[in-house]
């Protein structure tokens, strides 16, 4: 069965992280059914699809299977963006301890529209890859910069900057062209489309885990033999595990390492930065999300202060507005 990505290397998935020596997901699960399930990875651009059409693809039978990033499809399911609140964490692991609480929710959420989750995924810090020089907070101030996501471009429009969307395969062309000035990704991701050819500086890291899932259509699921079916899920919590376990001992400082090598300059967040960063997420992400999700009386805004709030000490108001608990 075919599925979707969102442009990046699922690298776990088909076996080509240099970190390990793991033949993948997909490589896995066709040797253990022997080739009665198997799964073929393209991109959104190579098929040429939209990744916020996604969940609806796979709902009506378009897409076999999919790589869901809240990123995307938040516009028509913004529950799914409480996966994905930049700026609100002052450690990854602190978003690994969300992502476990939610997780369930949101794998309600996908069957819910067509989907059934099979493993998740996780993608280490988020960098500005910038054209021109950034030192402080000063320097944002005014540029444009490409962002992936509702909540992200919340997120950048309080620290001053100018997001943009612009598709991910479009972006170096953006960047070399000086549409815009800078784009966010993960450095791993970044690096893999040459982002360092046409920006010179690493920026960052926005501490967030990237997070995101796989799902298969659920007719398609649900007609496959439930010995087939055990076996696609152990090999998915097997990848969810084996991501979760390379994430902070390779991707992350792999991923400055092989920018830095193609002669981009690390830039780490000032204390100022960060402080805007936090004020931002306060400020903007929250309460714009809030109002996306119908209020605070909303389920999405009630499970947020019931299990978010507490692991990112930022509660929902009565009012729509946030502010810190500590």
């Amino acid at each position: 069965m075919m599925m979707a990505s969102g442009g990046v290397n699922c690298g776990l998935a088909i076996g080509t992280y240099a970190e390990t020596e793991d033949i993948g997901f997909v490589e896995r699960v066709k040797r253990r059914t022997n080739g009665q399930v198997v799964f073929e990875i393209s991109s959104f651009p190579k098929l040429g699809i939209a990744g916020l059409d996604s969940l609806r693809l796979i709902e009506d039978g378009t897409l076999d299977s999919a790589q869901i990033y809240s990123g995307y499809v938040g516009g028509d399911f913004p529950i799914m963006d409480m996966s994905n609140p930049w700026g609100l964490f002052a450690t990854q692991q602190d978003q690994l301890d969300m992502i476990d609480a939610i997780q369930p929710k949101m794998a309600e959420v996908t069957l819910e529209n067509g989907g059934v989750q099979i493993a998740y995924m996780m993608t280490a810090h988020n960098y500005t890859f910038a054209k021109p020089q950034v030192d402080g907070l000063d320097d944002l101030q005014g540029l444009k910069v490409r962002s992936h996501s509702t909540v992200l471009s919340d997120l950048l429009s309080g620290m001053g900057t100018d997001p943009q969307f612009i598709a991910f395969a479009d972006v170096y062309t953006a960047l070399e062209r000086g549409v815009i000035d800078g784009a966010i990704s993960c450095g791993s991701c970044g690096h893999g489309l040459r982002w360092y050819e046409v920006s010179d500086y690493l920026v960052g890291p926005i501490v967030s885990v990237g997070h995101s899932w796989f799902a298969v259509n659920a007719d398609r699921w649900n007609a496959m033999p439930p010995d087939l079916q055990n076996i696609v899920l152990e090999e998915g919590a097997r990848h969810a595990y084996l991501n979760r376990q390379l994430l902070f001992e390779h991707f992350a400082p792999n991923a400055i390492a092989q920018n830095v090598e193609q002669g981009m300059t690390e830039v780490p967040f000032t204390d100022e930065m960060k402080a805007a960063q936090r004020q931002s997420a306060i400020e903007n992400v929250v309460p714009g999300w809030v109002e996306r999700v119908g209020g605070p009386p909303s389920e999405a805004a009630v499970i947020f202060n019931d299990v978010v709030a507490p692991i990112v000490k930022v509660q929902i108001n009565p009012d729509g507005t946030a502010s810190a608990t500590e």
